[in-house]
């Protein structure tokens, strides 16, 4: 797993990089962030000589919507269940043991570059207030902060007041292609971003405004940066 992570870090464009090691931890992991890529061994636990848990975390990985269509490549001996796989769970491509590394590399790299068929391409956040369905585009929303169950939107031209809203739920509809979330209560938007001063946790925004590093979400925020 060490491995395949530290190669994975080596290719180009990669951000963070996450290691688990169980079907459980794998799906939170998922929900917890947005993956552009999944590594998936098909025996997680070595100990259960009928175990397909890989198998079974990627089904459950192909309902959620967001990664209907997000890369999988498998990792396996098993060159049966491998196909298997391309067949039930559209996955990318597999890898198998033992690792040819450059032919690996390879498969990664390309497996990075494909295109995805989901919403994180939009340009368009919609949001519903006093009932009634706004659009938003994105090039304009500079950062968001949530206090006292609201939320609030900073953009080029307004400040939105979202009452009764949560960021955990707003980045779900969010493209984590633009925002990236920098401390328990603010979201920001990339193309905003003027400098990140990483010795004293704050980042200016190209509006002026200097924005504060939560100091437990440092390291993830760097290197999802």
């Amino acid at each position: 797993m060490e491995a395949l992570a530290e190669l994975t870090r080596k290719c180009d464009t990669v951000g963070a990089v996450f290691c688990v090691d169980n079907r459980k931890d794998a799906y939170t992991c998922a929900m917890e962030n947005e993956i552009d890529l999944f590594l998936v061994d098909i025996i997680l636990d070595s100990g259960n000589i009928h175990d397909i848990s890989g198998f079974l975390f990627v089904k459950e990985l192909r309902e959620v919507k967001r990664y209907e269509f997000t890369p999988v490549i498998f990792i396996t001996s098993l060159v049966d269940e491998a196909m298997s796989a391309f067949h039930d769970l559209h996955c990318f491509d597999y890898i198998e043991k033992p690792f040819d590394w450059e032919k690996t590399r390879k498969i990664i790299k390309t497996a990075l570059k494909a295109p995805l068929c989901d919403e994180r391409e939009c340009s368009v956040f919609y949001y519903r207030k006093d009932g009634v369905l706004y659009a938003l585009n994105i090039d304009r929303m500079i950062y968001l902060e949530t206090s006292f169950r609201n939320v609030t939107i900073h953009t080029l031209d307004e400040t939105i007041e979202l009452p009764y809203a949560s960021l955990k739920n707003l980045m779900k509809d969010l493209p984590r292609k633009y925002f990236i979330q920098c401390s328990r209560n603010v979201v920001i938007n990339r193309l905003f971003i003027e400098y990140v001063d990483k010795v004293n946790r704050f980042i200016k925004l190209r509006n002026g405004e200097m924005i504060k590093i939560g100091g437990k979400m440092k390291k993830g925020f760097l290197e999802e940066l």
